[in-house]
């Protein structure tokens, strides 16, 4: 339920808890608010990580004092700015949750790994709204509460088990849909069957609109798990041969067949096809 964030932090306020603020280190409110504070009232969240040579421009994890200052009020009235978000703390140690936030810093293999934007709330909200409640605690430690500016609006989410927790591998946050993914390959398949098949796919328009026909394709490709590209080449460029051309094959998976068997089958099946058609 969305929530203001004053009347989200003078709740914590009451309830004895203290205001963090997790502060994109871009932000202009960063070296206001940093000169306000003594050493023991923020972390760098790079420093002392592998990311260190960062710390300077990167986000900073601070306690917040009156709800009046300067740059937190300006920050409150431009949430589009996606410049963090606000948690809740039982104490003003900083310690455990610079702690457990660096430890869920770098994602990937080794030699391979990159920063995960944890201090964007965008990656927090879509990340919780991905994770079933049971794993919130993993993924928010010590945090009491949370809230962040998401999709237009205020919203605030309650850990049910704050505490301290190693990082699970696999950490399911990672598996977080991205929002954007399904338009960039939509994008990226157009493109290429205009380059490639643009003869079928002019005729597709002048029956059914492309895009609603691929998104039907790409729900099926998902409930088959083709993932692969050679499974949504084969599937895109065969169904739309198949609308276009009157055509018909028998595309649902026998019982008991695996994905990859039964993209194997079709494959063969739709070779017999085309040798049957020369």
């Amino acid at each position: 339920m969305p929530m203001l964030p004053n009347r989200w932090m003078a709740r914590q306020q009451q309830a004895g808890r203290r205001i963090c603020l997790m502060l994109d280190g871009y932000s202009a409110a960063r070296q206001p608010m940093l000169a306000a504070r003594d050493l023991s009232h923020y972390r760098c969240l790079y420093s002392e990580t592998v990311a260190a040579e960062l710390a300077n421009t990167g986000p900073v994890l601070l306690l917040l004092g009156p709800m009046s200052e300067p740059a937190l009020v300006d920050l409150l009235q431009h949430p589009e700015a996606n410049w963090g978000w606000l948690g809740s703390l039982p104490d003003d140690d900083l310690t455990g949750v610079t702690a457990h936030w660096r430890e869920r810093l770098m994602v990937g293999p080794k030699g391979e790994q990159a920063l995960y934007r944890l201090h964007d709330n965008r990656t927090l909200a879509r990340a919780l709204a991905y994770l079933p409640t049971a794993l919130w605690p993993e993924f928010l430690g010590p945090l009491i509460s949370v809230c962040y500016w998401h999709e237009g609006g205020w919203r605030h989410g309650e850990n049910p088990a704050p505490g301290h927790y190693p990082v699970p591998v696999p950490a399911p946050w990672l598996n977080t849909p991205n929002p954007q993914a399904d338009a960039i390959l939509h994008a990226n398949i157009l493109r290429y069957l205009l380059a490639e098949h643009s003869e079928d796919l002019a005729a597709l328009v002048e029956f059914q609109d492309p895009r609603a026909w691929l998104s039907q394709v790409l729900e099926q490709a998902r409930a088959w798990q083709w993932h692969a590209p050679e499974q949504l080449e084969f599937l895109v460029v065969r169904r739309l041969k198949e609308a276009t051309r009157n055509r018909v094959i028998c595309w649902q998976p026998r019982a008991g067949e695996a994905p990859g068997e039964h993209f194997e089958r079709l494959v063969e099946q739709w070779r017999g096809e085309e040798r049957n058609h020369e």
